[in-house]
């Protein structure tokens, strides 16, 4: 019997798939802020060794999204609201400066996958909050897919899932219908900026949005806050 030849990147593939896995799960909300993450029910949950969790929990740890508490364990890292404002202003910067570094030249097929968004987020039920978390985040993924700088492109995408969380906590806090309103006009400025492939534009664009979700967040957390 002739055995197949073992594909040497095969465990790295694996460990990348858990950790966007992982990453997905608290970006989204669904791993609460706090929660303990035990290395053992990981490793039994994606059928690995314990090896490739440390190395997903340290680069989730090098991203700001989970914490190590010694004598305690690993656990999702609570939310900062002012350190989260000091972030948005400086994707909303970044953003800014991104029109030359877009795929060039841009398409029609590239405003297509945004009106595609811009259609699933009118499609989902009133509350829907993990809808909007997942469709939030492949948008955001294929957005700065547009982004032919890699290191651009992880920026923009490192400080998204910085912020992503709280963004998401608040929306049960706002109106649904204003809120999908405004997402689809900022999904419209983007693909107008497309359609005329005018990257400055597309840049400015984005920061616009993410002007939008600071305000909806700080809207919030004014209102959301005792007396």
């Amino acid at each position: 019997m002739t055995r197949r030849p073992r594909d040497p990147t095969a465990p790295q593939i694996r460990a990348e798939n858990i950790y966007q896995t992982l990453r997905n799960r608290i970006c989204t909300n669904r791993i609460p802020p706090d929660t303990l993450l035990r290395e053992e029910v990981l490793a039994a949950e994606f059928n690995v060794s314990r090896s490739p969790i440390r190395k997903v929990l340290a680069k989730l740890e090098h991203e700001g999204l989970v914490e190590v508490r010694h004598g305690v364990g690993t656990h999702v890292t609570q939310i900062d609201a002012d350190a989260l404002v000091d972030i948005y202003r400086a994707r909303m910067s970044i953003a800014a400066a991104t029109g030359p570094y877009f795929v060039t030249p841009l398409t029609a097929a590239h405003a297509d996958m945004v009106d595609t968004y811009r259609d699933r987020f009118r499609a989902l039920k009133p509350g829907d909050a993990n809808g909007f978390a997942d469709v939030n985040l492949q948008f955001y993924r294929d957005l700065t897919g547009l982004i032919a700088n890699t290191c651009m492109r992880e920026v923009h995408r490192n400080l998204f899932y910085g912020t992503s969380r709280m963004w998401l906590m608040k929306l049960p806090e706002l109106d649904w219908a204003d809120t999908i309103a405004k997402v689809c006009d900022e999904l419209d400025e983007i693909t107008r900026a497309i359609r005329r492939s005018d990257p400055v534009a597309l840049g400015y664009a984005m920061r616009n949005g993410i002007a939008f979700n600071l305000s909806q967040f700080q809207l919030a957390r004014e209102f959301g806050e005792p007396e």
